[in-house]
């Protein structure tokens, strides 16, 4: 009876022992892969935005050099930044992305520029296109319109110019007679708050940020002011003379209200409920 017992211990110690194997084997086999896919390995990441177009050797400010476990590190990512050298950014690149040889491309590769169409977004959910007017100083705000701004399109003689007959320069009629009185001229508002897309050549977004409460410093080229308008907009520009086209500043907090025909029969400043444009009570109230 003895012996039987030692037996059965022996069995149930080898049996112990090659189930304690067979888990150990198994565990450690989970383990070590558990240990290879958390192993870190080199990878570099964009610290900062990186623009569409902009050269690996500039780029290489924006990039560093991080590790990452194993597991997510993509098959193509780049082994140096030698990789960019020679190559520009193939788009926007955003912070914490893990640099791969798909984002650098080839200088000639026509889809690392950006277009100037690029920036013809739809708005309201309309295609938009661009309507472009020469103005000079007085018709342009002064030339203080930065690209960003809204506008008010006003139309001078408007009354004249609806009719297709067109209109001088000088102040009178353009069916030969003089002016009458002040509101033959009708100045009146063709669209209200237009987004101005381009000033010159310089676009929106090209311009530096001012400093908290300066204004905008206007750019170069300012008598070229194009527009960024929907088709049938563009096509109504297109009609009237620029000559008879003028611009008026207006914020972006701006909201465009129906103004109707101007009434100037009798003077403004003759009206005792208007006196000033801002109401009788002028742009300052009397404390």
């Amino acid at each position: 009876m003895s012996q039987r017992r030692t037996l059965i211990l022996i069995a149930a110690i080898a049996i112990g022992a090659l189930a304690s194997f067979l888990v150990w084997n198994y565990v450690g086999g989970i383990q070590d892969q558990a240990y290879n896919d958390a192993e870190r390995v080199k990878v570099f990441l964009v610290k900062e935005a990186i623009a569409k177009g902009t050269p690996g050797a500039v780029a290489q400010a924006s990039i560093v050099q991080e590790s990452i476990p194993r597991k997510f590190k993509p098959a193509n990512a780049i082994v140096s930044l030698d990789d960019i050298q020679g190559r520009v950014a193939k788009g926007d690149l955003v912070a914490n992305q893990v640099v791969v040889q798909d984002m650098f491309v080839e200088p000639t590769d026509p889809d690392a520029h950006t277009s100037n169409a690029d920036t013809l977004t739809k708005i309201q959910n309309k295609d938009q296109t661009t309507y472009t007017l020469n103005v000079d100083d007085v018709r342009g705000v002064a030339g203080l319109i930065v690209p960003g701004d809204y506008v008010n399109i006003m139309v001078l003689k408007f009354k004249e110019v609806a009719g297709g007959t067109a209109a001088s320069g000088d102040g009178s009629s353009g069916s030969g007679g003089g002016t009458t009185d002040i509101s033959s001229a009708q100045a009146r508002y063709l669209y209200q708050k237009v987004q101005v897309l381009f000033v010159g050549t310089q676009s929106v977004g090209a311009t530096a940020a001012p400093a908290a409460g300066a204004p905008a410093t206007p750019v170069a080229n300012s008598g070229l002011i194009t527009f960024i308008v929907p088709v049938g907009a563009a096509q109504v520009l297109a009609t009237i003379p620029p000559a008879n086209l003028y611009l008026t500043l207006v914020s972006k907090d701006y909201v465009p209200k129906p103004t109707g025909e101007i009434d100037l029969s009798t003077l403004p400043s003759d009206d005792p409920a208007i006196l000033t444009p801002y109401g009788p009570d002028g742009a300052r109230s009397a404390d």
